[in-house]
């Protein structure tokens, strides 16, 4: 049985590890499907879409990274290539501007989904270490007030 996070009662650090491997690699197709949402696509010559990457690094401290091309962000807020200092006011690329509607429109391909899911990845990791948590103590309780097996144990019991 599993709660609506995908949290499973006792779950083992492999299921933990695996459920943030989905996680990462879930973000990469929901952007990708994202850009291709858009009319038109934010898909030029497909190197945003390629270059998105994720990453997670195992450990006491598990790092999750995702790595993508910076002009994606620029495309994302609908701003970008063509502005630098000093420009004398002859913006070329838009030159079109009436013509076209959806020139420079934000097309945010990036951040609505990425809060949601991280979101969702918060409620997960703390209903996992939440969880945790509670089995350590509920081991100490039981060896503080169980009289235990073992010297430890009866020990700790006596505390």
């Amino acid at each position: 049985m599993s709660n609506q996070s995908g949290l499973k009662p006792n779950m083992t650090d492999a299921e933990h590890q695996k459920w943030i491997e989905g996680w990462q690699k879930f973000m990469v197709e929901i952007w990708r499907e994202k850009m291709m949402s858009f009319a038109p696509p934010v898909y030029d010559t497909g190197a945003l879409s390629r270059s998105i990457q994720g990453v997670v690094h195992p450990g006491p401290v598990t790092t999750i990274e995702h790595r993508f091309l910076e002009y994606g962000i620029y495309v994302a807020r609908g701003v970008g290539n063509g502005y630098y200092r000093g420009n004398p006011g002859d913006l070329k690329f838009l030159k079109d501007w009436k013509t076209n509607p959806h020139h420079r429109q934000p097309r945010d391909w990036f951040a609505k989904k990425y809060m949601y899911s991280l979101h969702r990845l918060n409620e997960f990791e703390a209903a996992y270490y939440g969880t945790t948590y509670n089995g350590v103590v509920s081991s100490f309780l039981q060896q503080l007030f169980g009289g235990g097996k073992n010297t430890i144990d009866r020990t700790v019991s006596q505390l």
